[in-house]
């Protein structure tokens, strides 16, 4: 194929996929259908626009690609949370599953017993990019129905996974088998020694490719990861998607996983795209049209038949039976490792073309028809449960004990000095809070001082997801990037709407930008350092600490409104000062030996008619007279408690002072 000839079919392929994935969206269904019919359309058995030797490489790159996607971002965190529970559900749910299949394709049409082992085991697993793809876009990842769901998945591809690397074990004596039994046991120990080294080394080297070349060097790393681990499973006669996934597998140890996910994410919908594209490429039309009935029934049979042993295994293992059933929607589809599965076999010679044709027909089918009833079944389902239980709370039905993932927690962005002192005052008054960062020192101090940290770019929404931004109660961003800050800002309030964000950043002349992004309170570092700056000089001159914080309200007052625009002579900034320092405070004056007022009685010194303040109390000798009378005579070492607005108190503490001079007045109160 000339160069022309592949870019054109690049073209062809994605160009049609925007088309009819946009008509797809504009019908609210689900993309997916738009990719896989796309790929019937344009393969070889429809317009044929893309021909019959491309399509297998087109299948093959879109696997590799996305397996490694999917081993990027398998987690051992749902697999611990819900322990042997998940092993149990899984286990039996690929077992009977995988039985009932079997035992219909060995006897009813007529394959062999390792055709319809392998076919089993394949129809038992289920779909990874269309399960957590439609429970991304219902935001029911973390749910108790989502982690149950993604604990068996997970579990579903190591399992998977495990019986792809035996099955050259066991066909290395087939003639059609490109290597002996000797190379493969001697490529199966191989792998073993570098998933072993792998799984220790490989977490510092991609520490020190992240610090020594940042997030660009760290993606190029992935994608040599990827590439490399395809590579190396073709020499050693597996599938290359399988070694992409363990590629991924190995890199989900490092702590750069979420960065790497965030990174790729972009691009994750693309290899989706790519991947069910050619599976529909795949599809004879033509045998299928002729096995149409055959195919639709066994379609609708997996669908049901699925379901009800899915949600029965989850029910078993200890799970409420609205999660159940939801888990067994999520997971009817056929997996896209059935194909990766099935097409080893084939070259194996354990099951044949023909056969695989029709299981590629079959295998799109139900994923195409599992696309639209997951989303359908689950609102049928969720009906039904307020139908029968009206006012009950589903959501705390869903809860599961012992869960441990964060909620109405803060989410802090960065671990410097204003968000280490932030972690340690939640820490210390109990309220559940995570960091994410991305330097290597600050990672290792919070992780030192017991913070949950997700390493990653805040400024990408899928690692604000991994924080749980959709449950947090609050957002605190202290990061010193005025660009990255701005970012992080609009995408977490155009992702959660409700979210209260606090910012702190370096200028006030950022404050406006920020507020107009989402954020409800924005504190600049150089204004507050002015208020610390003058605060400190009022107190050593000896301002009382109740007019010193009437002077910072003051400055604060309208939240920072004159330095959002607003003008300082306009009447509203006007009416916000003045609103402050017309408070009534309350100031104690210590009466020194020199002040004229000593000796002296409150008729003769007449204070609230020459200030306004009144006296309140005196302290003396440790006890208070309270409501001195006219003729108390003030000595010297009393302490007068005074009330009165700002101004007044000021006044006051003028003519009290050891310099003013005090002349007797006509008597007036005090």
């Amino acid at each position: 194929m000339s160069e022309s000839q592949f870019l054109g079919q690049i073209a062809i392929l994605f160009g049609t996929a925007v088309a009819v994935s946009w008509l797809f969206r504009v019908a609210r269904a689900p993309s997916i259908i738009g990719f896989l019919f796309t790929g019937i359309l344009i393969g070889p058995s429809v317009f044929g626009w893309i021909d019959s030797d491309s399509v297998d490489q087109f299948a093959e790159l879109g696997l590799v690609l996305l397996l490694f996607t999917v081993g990027l971002e398998l987690s051992p965190a749902p697999l611990l949370r819900t322990g042997r529970n998940l092993l149990k559900a899984t286990v039996t749910q690929m077992f009977t599953t995988g039985a009932a299949a079997g035992a219909i394709v060995g006897f009813a049409l007529h394959q062999p017993l390792g055709a319809a082992l392998l076919t089993g085991l394949a129809v038992a697993l289920s779909s990874t990019a269309i399960s957590l793809k439609q429970l991304s876009d219902r935001g029911e990842i973390s749910t108790v129905m989502g982690s149950v769901t993604t604990g068996i998945l997970l579990l579903q591809d190591v399992i998977v996974i495990s019986v792809m690397v035996l099955l050259p074990l066991f066909t290395g004596g087939h003639v059609d088998a490109p290597h002996g039994p000797l190379f493969t046991i001697g490529a199966f120990v191989g792998l073993a020694a570098v998933i072993a080294a792998g799984r220790y080394l490989l977490p510092a080297i991609v520490t020190q490719v992240q610090g020594r070349g940042g997030q660009e060097l760290a993606t190029l790393f992935a994608v040599m990861m990827a590439g490399g681990g395809a590579w190396l499973s073709s020499l050693a006669g597996w599938s290359p998607a399988l070694g992409a996934c363990i590629a991924g597998l190995l890199l989900a140890n490092a702590d750069l996983r979420h960065q790497l996910v965030a990174e790729i994410t972009p691009f994750r919908d693309v290899f989706n795209a790519l991947f069910f594209i050619s599976v529909g490429m795949l599809v004879n039309v033509d045998d299928a049209l002729t096995q149409g009935g055959v195919i639709f029934a066994a379609v609708g049979a997996t669908l049901v038949v699925k379901s009800g042993l899915t949600a029965a295994a989850v029910r078993i293992s200890g799970w409420p039976p609205r999660i159940a059933w939801r888990v067994g929607l999520g997971l009817c589809t056929v997996s896209e490792f059935a194909y990766v599965l099935l097409h080893q076999a084939a070259s194996a010679g354990l099951v044949t073309h023909e056969f695989l044709q029709a299981f590629v027909a079959y295998l799109v089918g139900t994923m195409m028809a599992g696309a639209l009833i997951f989303p359908a079944g689950l609102g049928a389902l969720d009906r039904l449960a307020r139908r029968n239980r009206p006012g009950a709370d589903l959501e705390a039905e869903d809860a599961e004990p012992g869960e441990l993932a964060l909620r109405e927690h803060v989410v802090v962005v960065g671990y410097g000095v204003t968000g280490s002192n932030l972690a340690r005052v939640l820490k210390s008054t109990h309220v559940p809070f995570c960091v994410i960062e991305l330097n290597q020192a600050s990672i290792r101090e919070a992780q030192a001082a017991g913070a949950h940290v997700v390493l990653g770019d805040a400024a990408r929404i899928t690692i604000l997801r991994h924080a749980g931004i959709e449950r947090a109660s609050a957002l605190v961003v202290a990061i010193n990037d005025p660009q990255a800050t701005r970012r992080i800002v609009s995408i977490a309030r155009a992702a959660c709407p409700v979210l209260h964000i606090v910012v702190r950043t370096q200028y006030v002349s950022e404050l406006e930008d920020l507020s107009k992004r989402g954020a409800n309170v924005v504190v600049p570092a150089d204004f507050e350092a002015s208020v610390r700056i003058f605060s400190h000089v009022l107190e050593e001159l000896g301002v009382p600490r109740n007019i010193l914080a009437a002077q910072i309200a003051a400055v604060r007052a309208g939240g920072y409104g004159v330095f959002r625009g607003k003008s300082s002579g306009s009447q509203e900034s006007l009416e916000d000062l003045l609103k402050v320092l017309q408070i009534s405070a309350t100031q104690t004056f210590f009466l020194p030996d020199t002040s004229p007022a000593c000796n002296r009685t409150l008729r003769e010194i007449d204070l609230r008619n020459r200030s306004g303040a009144t006296l309140i109390a005196v302290v003396r000798d440790r006890k208070p007279v309270t409501n001195p009378e006219a003729d108390f005579r003030l000595l010297a070492n009393d302490v007068l408690v005074l009330v009165g607005a700002h101004a007044q108190l000021t006044e006051a503490s003028k003519l009290l002072d050891a310099s003013s001079q005090l002349d007797a007045s006509p008597p007036s109160g005090h």
